[in-house]
């Protein structure tokens, strides 16, 4: 399925995963709006891809750290689109922090990676999800990661765990909120490592049996599919290459 004509937001677009959704909508023919949280990072994402000129790419600067951030982005986001309808968006933001055991971390650390990893999605979902709501076939998918579903291999990882665990509860919430609309809110919870485009090694310098631009279909898998309300787990590469169609 094509998406020529298509309108497209993503939130976190220069990060390893955000990276890769955009290159494959643009090859798929969508005009994508990348949402990061600099210019550089903006540019940073051109060169990673491989943007040329005709590629539909357009770069908008936001965050969604706080009230006035997210404000300032979904001003910024709308202003870029001058009016043209969304009709699918990606949030991936966020990273799994290393910690202390449990009851030897600061309270701030905590608050650090659901600032960084929740709170921010949920302010791209209160900022986007409104224009998605009465939109034939539109869809909002969100990212977790498979320490949701599993206790931490070490006691360094638990808040991955907890902000992971937290961002499926939020994606079945959301769900529930919009299930008389037409858009479908998912979130794809990915098991594995995944490698920058053209790596070999994920975030934390192990090795990942793919990079982005393998995994990203299935996030157009997603957005032409029919899942509403799920929490679709990707456990292998071939999970990924089923959801892609």
């Amino acid at each position: 399925m094509s998406f020529s004509g298509k309108t497209v937001v993503v939130v976190g677009a220069s990060g390893v995963v955000g990276s890769g959704v955009v290159r494959k909508y643009l090859d798929a023919g969508a005009t994508v709006f990348a949402v990061s949280r600099s210019a550089e990072s903006v540019e940073r994402l051109r060169s990673t891809i491989g943007a040329q000129p005709g590629d539909r790419l357009r770069g908008v600067v936001g965050d969604f750290a706080d009230d006035e951030s997210a404000a300032r982005a979904k001003e910024a986001i709308f202003s870029a689109l001058a009016g043209a309808a969304i009709d699918h968006a990606v949030s991936v933001q966020g990273f799994v922090n290393f910690a202390k055991p449990p009851t030897q971390s600061p309270m701030t650390e905590l608050k650090g990676a659901l600032d960084s990893g929740l709170y921010n999605n949920l302010y791209a979902a209160q900022s986007l999800l409104a224009a998605l709501k009465s939109r034939d076939g539109s869809s909002f998918t969100l990212v977790s990661g498979g320490l949701a579903h599993i206790p931490p291999p070490n006691p360094a990882l638990w808040l991955g765990t907890v902000k992971n665990a937290a961002l499926n509860a939020l994606t079945l919430a959301l769900a529930a909120e919009t299930a008389g609309d037409k858009v479908r809110v998912n979130c794809v919870s990915i098991h594995f490592g995944v490698a920058p485009i053209g790596g070999d090694k994920n975030q934390f310098g192990m090795a990942a049996e793919g990079d982005t631009l393998r995994l990203a279909p299935a996030f157009l898998g997603v957005a032409r599919g029919s899942q509403k309300g799920q929490v679709l787990c990707l456990h292998s590469w071939a999970d990924a290459e089923k959801l892609a169609g």
